[in-house]
């Protein structure tokens, strides 16, 4: 007989194929167009003879198509063929899976048939066999899809044992070609049924594989990347607004600057509502220089908003200080409001004294000066004094009259107020007390009146208190000893009813300093905040005294973010500077790359040079966008951003752009598994 074309061969393998394994209902159940089934073929020849009529028929009949456009005889050969070898490709385990799938079938058709195990064990590998022939590249493509898929998850489970953990290439490589080196020879025992040659040429290929999987994984992972990196950025650049080559140097500033693109209006937020990104880190700001050093719109657009916002500062705080600290007061309209009240009291003083009885002043007068005689320096001075005072006036005779103790009393407020040794103050506030118990003797009403001339005093004393509490010498307050005496200060002294004033005033002398260091420093707000903050935590805790911890926090905060605006502002200028001298530089030849390094090295040495190179990773940025090759487009949408125009949408795409920069998850993992399956594949 003539040989058969290649067409013939695959299609007496699959009618082979379905004559056997349709044997079993044909011989169980009659045809249902004959009442007699036919039997089956018993000899080589009848079964030829079988497949050449099946032939001739197909030819004469229209064949039944499925969804795919296939005949249905054929697209179920191919099923089964991708189904069983996505089974058989998996590595070590797959055979025995397929295998098992296929004894455990003929195990149940045997026990509904005539046929033994063997039988039907038969006719199923032969049915395969054929089907494999008939679909070689179907087969070929699911054993490859069922190896990688079935080593993807052990990669991912275990990236270390396959060369993706930690340590040189060297070290990682040769990780993996043992890996590979295991599961081939593993997979070759298995299909070979232990044959210890299949079982070396399985180790030798596995492992020869093995070893280029993380180099090859590097290359291939760089370049997908690199395409997921375009794609993202072009989707991120367009969420955003921006153009693509200005998000891209707006976002390698925010990631230099090591800030997260979701807690970007956060930030922002926290640093008030005139904040902008230029503000949150030195690439943002060098960016921001370099376009204010070139002409054109985008330096219009910095250096605008800029000087409207710096214009605005003074104002700024001077709200949030009113609005914390009250309205501004200036202490010498309230101390000569506070002793404009101290002299209608004289009038009251006169009446309480007109008519009061001589007092016999003699204890005093002798208890003074016993002191005198025992003491000695200014408080022995300051004491002969007062005494001189008790005498009728011109002459050394001890007056009886009440006014001239209150008149003596009143002195000694007076030498108190510019004394300065302590024994003398101790010695001038012990005759001060017998004096006073003498008026309250001599005339019982005077304590009435004392009680609110001594509340205007104390609320005098505390106005000029309250300058000091934002000192830094010696006079200043601690926290603790200010808190002490807002306490004590609200208390009512001696026969006075209701709270006392000291507290308001000791806030209004702190308000008026406030004022006063703003009003001497308003064009310079560091020296500003420097003042008002201090070098440690003391005058926030003083100020949260006297005006609450919200509020002093809330100014806190402001001065804080003025000054932020400020350093931006300085920034961008000495940064325009710069960037306008390294572009004449560049133009005239001068070669201005490593200027700033040299600079540093000169003032820091290998540290300053260091700490330069740190900081100035926008240097490549910033000459680009001050070069010609950079087209207005681009500037333009750069500093809209660095300003903040359009901020949702900008964080919107910064988020977006988040993943840059990573291999996507299943790159390696897949690369891996290729690889490794390749070199068992050889032994297959």
């Amino acid at each position: 007989m003539a040989e058969m074309t290649p067409e013939q061969q695959k299609a007496m393998a699959i009618a082979a194929a379905r004559l056997r394994l349709s044997r079993t209902q044909q011989t169980q159940q009659p045809s249902a167009v004959d009442p007699v089934a036919e039997p089956p073929p018993q000899t080589g020849e009848e079964l030829r003879a079988r497949i050449y009529a099946d032939l001739d028929a197909k030819r004469d009949r229209q064949p039944v198509l499925d969804r795919n456009g296939l005949p249905a005889d054929d697209a179920l050969s191919v099923a089964r063929t991708g189904v069983g070898g996505l089974l058989e490709g998996i590595p070590i385990i797959g055979p025995p899976i397929r295998y098992g799938t296929e004894k455990a079938a003929a195990a149940t058709v045997a026990a509904f048939t005539d046929e033994t195990y063997d039988q039907v064990m038969d006719r199923l590998n032969e049915a395969t066999r054929a089907e494999k022939e008939a679909n070689p590249i179907i087969d070929k493509g699911a054993q490859i899809t069922g190896a990688v898929a079935g080593t993807i998850p052990a990669i991912m489970a275990a990236p270390a044992a396959f060369g993706a953990g930690g340590g040189s290439l060297l070290l990682r490589s040769g990780i993996s070609a043992g890996t590979g080196a295991a599961i081939g020879g593993a997979d070759a025992g298995v299909r070979s049924g232990g044959d210890v040659d299949e079982m070396w040429h399985g180790a030798k290929w596995g492992g020869l594989f093995g070893l280029g999987g993380p180099m090859v994984g590097k290359v291939i992972g760089a370049g997908a990347r690199s395409l997921a990196d375009a794609l993202r950025a072009r989707t991120a650049a367009k969420v955003a607004g921006m153009d693509p080559q200005a998000f891209g140097y707006f976002r390698r500033a925010v990631t230099d600057d090591g800030l997260d693109a979701s807690a970007l209006p956060r930030r922002l937020t926290e640093m008030g509502p005139e904040a902008i990104p230029a503000d949150l880190g030195p690439n943002l700001q060098k960016q921001a220089g370099a376009l204010a050093a070139t002409p054109g719109e985008a330096q219009a657009t910095i250096r605008n908003a800029l000087t409207d916002r710096q214009a605005g500062a003074n104002a700024r705080i001077g709200q949030t200080i009113d609005e914390t600290m009250g309205p501004n007061v200036v202490p010498s309209e309230v101390r000569a409001g506070i002793e404009a009240n101290q002299d209608m009291f004289s009038p009251h003083y006169r009446e309480v004294f007109r008519g009061a009885r001589p007092y016999d002043m003699s204890p005093i007068a002798e208890a003074m000066e016993a002191d005198i005689s025992r003491l000695r320096g200014p408080a022995q001075a300051r004491l002969r004094q007062v005494r001189d005072m008790l005498n009728v006036a011109n002459s050394n005779v001890l007056s009886t009259d009440p006014g001239v103790m209150f008149q003596t009393r009143q002195a000694i407020d007076g030498l108190l107020k510019t004394e300065i040794d302590p024994k003398a103050i101790a010695t001038l506030m012990e005759a001060r007390q017998m004096l006073d118990d003498g008026l309250t003797r001599a005339v019982p009403r005077i304590k009435e009146l004392d009680a609110g001339f001594s509340e205007l005093a104390r609320q005098d004393e505390a106005l000029t208190r309250g300058q000091q509490v934002l000192d830094s010498g010696r006079t200043a307050p601690r926290p603790s000893e200010l808190a002490a005496e807002v306490e004590q200060g609200v208390q009512p002294q001696g026969m006075q009813i209701g709270p006392s004033a000291v507290p308001l005033r000791l806030s209004q002398g702190a308000r008026a300093e406030i004022d006063r260091i703003v009003g001497t420093n308003s064009n310079d707000i560091a020296a500003m905040n420097k003042l008002i903050k201090g070098e440690g935590d003391w005058n926030r805790a003083r100020l949260s005294t006297l005006f609450g911890p919200e509020k002093a926090d809330r100014l806190f905060k402001v001065l804080e973010n003025e000054r932020i605006y400020a350093d931006t502002a300085n920034t961008v200028t000495r940064n325009s500077e710069t960037a306008a001298r390294i572009a004449a530089q560049n133009e005239l030849g001068g070669g201005a790359g490593n200027f700033g390094v040299k600079e540093a090295f000169k003032a820091g040495g290998f540290l300053g040079a260091a700490r330069s190179a740190a900081i100035d990773k926008a240097d490549d940025i910033v000459k680009a966008l001050i070069s010609s090759n950079t087209g207005n487009v681009t500037r333009e949408s750069l500093a809209r951003a660095l300003i903040g125009e359009q901020r949702e949408k900008l964080v919107e795409g910064l988020v977006r752009a988040q993943g840059m920069g990573t291999t996507p998850a299943l790159v390696d993992p897949v690369v891996k598994a290729l690889l490794l399956n390749a070199g068992t594949a050889r032994t297959r």
